[in-house]
């Protein structure tokens, strides 16, 4: 079978070329997407209060390992399909994209039942109570029973893009967040149905996004095109998924475990009026995240193609675009808020002047981190596209586990105050580990077992 000429474009174009055309799209499409969590958290701190914005802060860390489940089948699943491309075996990137389906199906029937059991008592280990757990609650519950879209999303806007569509895919995250924009007027507005109108709007505006990719793998323009046959799952291509996988996992479980340690630390020295500042502090962050992510899912066809057609300089150039671009982008995010916080409470927190010092304080003692946030997301998407997923989940794992600590004996320590430094100084620590590993494990693993 031949190749496609927009995959031929991944071996001869230039990086430049080739950087720009996968990256700003896909940065576009990041962003758009993190309309689904930004735009909840304005209508809900306008429209629902303090009480809605700690309730969603509480709630969503548990709900997005919807995201991490779905971005650990479709990162793998990416990365397998484009080192298979790289090598012309297009027959075997078809069977990994139909078994990719099958896999998400299973992963959401167990993760769902689950959420749905079990939520109540994790937002109780957290330490919601009284009304915020109730809004939490009914949150969650709507999140996990529609949440097999959020998983098929993710899987197959990152396949979309690795089958030459990154402006296909574009198109329908700005779709998808104009849609669900609507919604959350419609659900918490106009029908003033609190949080749960909040996850009804994000799931259905994430399920026309899953509809909308999955079209295209059933049409005859598909290189990656679904059959029947290619459904039935094999040991060896689930394996390898989940392996290449695993690191961007352990990526959404961090962010999860972050939001929800920093709740449990913020209530442990402080109170909810910590949760809602934390809250606008992490909206904020998540805009510049959404653009490392975007940096980092462009860069993986690139370097996943290049390394199956063993073009070492091709895959190191384009690395080195990507951090250079991420540290321009993080330095001058630095910049704006700084110069600005006041600003960014009022757009989360509306006029409710009450959270307003404790959020600016945090800002200033949180964001120095974010040059080096942008280059462990940005390094261990890289490791992982390159058939390295020992260094990337050890990269992300390492630092799951270091935050894990880090928080709770900042907080022991200085209070309030180390609750917010302890992202910053555990970034820096790895980011140090980041770069002593990228000098000795310059060169790509070319062969997909």
């Amino acid at each position: 079978m031949t190749t496609s000429p927009s995959h031929l474009a991944l071996r001869d174009d230039s990086i430049f070329k080739l950087f720009v055309r996968y990256t700003v799209p896909t940065i576009a499409a990041m962003l758009v997407t993190g309309i689904y969590v930004t735009v909840d958290g304005m209508f809900v701190g306008h429209f629902i209060g303090e009480q809605g914005l700690a309730g969603i802060m509480l709630g969503y860390p548990i709900g997005s390992v919807l995201y991490a489940v779905g971005a650990m089948i479709g990162m793998g699943a990416s990365a397998l399909v484009s080192m298979k491309l790289g090598e012309g075996n297009t027959r075997a990137a078809q069977q990994i994209a139909g078994q990719t389906l099958t896999l998400c199906a299973i992963a959401a029937l167990i993760v769902c039942t689950l959420g749905v059991v079990c939520r109540d008592d994790l937002l109780s280990w957290l330490g919601a109570e009284g009304e915020i757990l109730q809004m939490a609650s009914d949150y969650l519950l709507w999140y996990f029973a529609l949440g097999i879209f959020p998983i098929l999303a993710m899987a197959f806007s990152a396949l979309l893009r690795n089958d030459g569509q990154p402006n296909r895919v574009t198109l329908i995250m700005i779709f998808g967040g104009i849609l669900n924009v609507f919604l959350d007027w419609l659900f918490i507005v106009v029908l003033p149905w609190g949080l749960t109108g909040a996850a009804i709007a994000t799931m259905l505006s994430q399920a026309v996004t899953a509809l909308l990719c999955l079209q295209h793998f059933f049409s005859s323009r598909a290189t990656l095109r679904i059959h029947k046959h290619t459904l039935k799952l094999t040991w060896q291509n689930t394996l390898e998924i989940c392996r290449l996988g695993f690191s961007s996992l352990l990526m959404y479980l961090y962010l999860s475990v972050v939001l929800t340690l920093h709740n449990k630390a913020f209530l442990w020295v402080g109170d909810a009026m910590d949760v809602a500042a934390y809250g606008v502090v992490s909206y904020t962050e998540a805009f510049f995240y959404l653009v490392f992510e975007g940096i980092a899912l462009g860069i993986q066809p690139i370097t996943s193609y290049n390394t199956g057609a063993g073009q070492t300089d091709r895959v190191i150039q384009t690395r080195n675009l990507a951090f250079a671009v991420t540290l321009l982008v993080a330095l001058s995010g630095m910049a704006v808020i700084y110069s600005f916080p006041e600003y960014f409470v009022y757009l989360f927190a509306g006029t409710q002047t009450s959270i307003l010092p404790d959020a600016v304080q945090g800002m200033q003692l949180y964001f120095w981190g974010l040059p080096m946030e942008g280059l462990l997301l940005v390094g261990a998407t890289y490791f992982q596209s390159i058939n390295r997923p020992k260094e990337a989940s050890l990269l992300t794992g390492g630092k799951l586990v270091l935050i894990s600590g880090f928080i709770f004996a900042f907080a022991a320590l200085a209070g309030i105050h180390g609750v917010w430094m302890a992202l910053p100084v555990c970034s820096s620590l790895l980011t140090v580990w980041l770069l002593l590993s990228l000098r000795k494990n310059v060169r790509p693993v070319y062969s997909v077992a």
